[in-house]
């Protein structure tokens, strides 16, 4: 998979281009593992890193922070549904 970065300039989406300068219709530059992409995202306040061939947005997951795994643990105890769950929900 070819991964691309697509930015926002004044209203024109375009590609952010393979060397320093903006030319007219420049060659993309492009990144062949999501890390390098990630990285020249970053650079970017209106980057999106989409595939290069297909132009589709490139799915980003990330992992649980440690509040959202403790309220993930929490929900999964209130969900049983084998009439043992006897925890209630915190928020309300």
């Amino acid at each position: 998979m070819r991964l691309a970065i697509v930015i926002d300039v004044d209203g024109d989406i375009m590609y952010v281009p393979e060397g320093a300068v903006f030319e007219n219709y420049p060659k993309p530059k492009l990144f062949y593992n999501l890390k390098d992409a990630q990285e020249e995202c970053a650079k970017w306040n209106t980057g999106i890193i989409v595939d290069f061939d297909t132009n589709k947005t490139v799915p980003i997951v990330r992992g649980f922070d440690d509040e959202e795994r403790r309220r993930s643990i929490e929900r999964e105890e209130m969900n049983q549904d084998d009439g043992t769950s006897t925890t209630k929900d915190a928020t309300q």
